[in-house]
């Protein structure tokens, strides 16, 4: 969205340019805020608080545009994406709003998952995933269903962040640090993800493009795809396993 330069603010007297512009960056990007904030917030309890959401989110843009290094390469937009996001998911980690049992079940399905991509040398299908975690079918699509976000956290920590590029954003670099070891490195995460990618199944690659790139919510990818929204959640969990099944591999060698 294009800067207003704070035109609206000019002339009020103890305003420096500095400050005025950075409100102003601020302002410009709140509409990402309650974007992420209602994506996030479809997945969660009833008792969690959209507007709880949109302020921890608004704290996480202030501190993007502080921190933004245009010099680093990266868009606004992008950083503060990342910046919004990580600020949301800290707070509900710190809430501790999902059982242990299901954090449990989830480590026992990834577990899995990578023990059978690493003897299979594909991602594994739906059965073969259930024999070895020794969960049912219909146990695992629940958990599926029921468990976005502690999903998600899981991805998060590996790729700190990089999961949230998935569509057009992956592989644009939004770190500010300036050691080019750890840059190399990420950069080199977020190739194995770009491939990792490329090799899902149609359906979860689909759901990740819709929902990622084109910035559907599940209720309108289940009308793209014709299928329920509850299983759109269903196969975008199990997007993000096999992804962070991959990243494990790589990472341990």
């Amino acid at each position: 969205m294009p800067y207003d330069n704070c035109r609206d603010q000019q002339g009020k007297p103890g305003e420096t340019l500095a400050v005025m512009e950075r409100d102003g960056m601020v302002r410009d990007h709140m509409w990402l805020v309650k974007c992420i904030s209602r994506t996030i917030h479809e997945h969660l309890p009833q008792w969690i608080d959209l507007d709880d959401l949109v302020s921890v989110g608004t704290m996480g843009l202030i501190k993007a545009v502080d921190d933004f290094d245009p010099a680093k390469g990266a868009r606004l937009e992008t950083y503060a994406r990342y910046r919004i996001r990580g600020a949301i998911l800290d707070e509900l980690r710190r809430l501790d709003i999902f059982p242990s049992s299901t954090r449990m079940k989830l480590h026992q399905l990834e577990d899995a998952i990578v023990e059978l991509e690493r003897s299979l040398g594909r991602y594994p299908v739906d059965e073969e995933i259930a024999e070895k975690s020794g969960l049912s079918l219909q146990e695992i699509s629940g958990l599926l269903s029921n468990a976005t976000m502690v999903v998600l956290y899981s991805l998060e920590e590996i790729t700190g962040g990089a999961d949230d590029r998935l569509g057009s954003e992956v592989g644009e670099a939004v770190t500010t640090t300036d050691d080019p070891l750890a840059t190399l490195e990420r950069q080199e995460l977020e190739q194995v993800l770009v491939e990792a990618i490329e090799h899902l199944p149609a359906t979860e690659r689909a759901v990740l493009g819709l929902y990622y790139y084109d910035g559907l919510r599940m209720k309108e990818i289940g009308r793209v795809l014709n299928i329920s929204e509850s299983r759109v959640s269903q196969v975008h969990s199990k997007a993000i396993l096999l992804l962070r099944a991959k990243l494990r591999m790589h990472l341990s060698g």
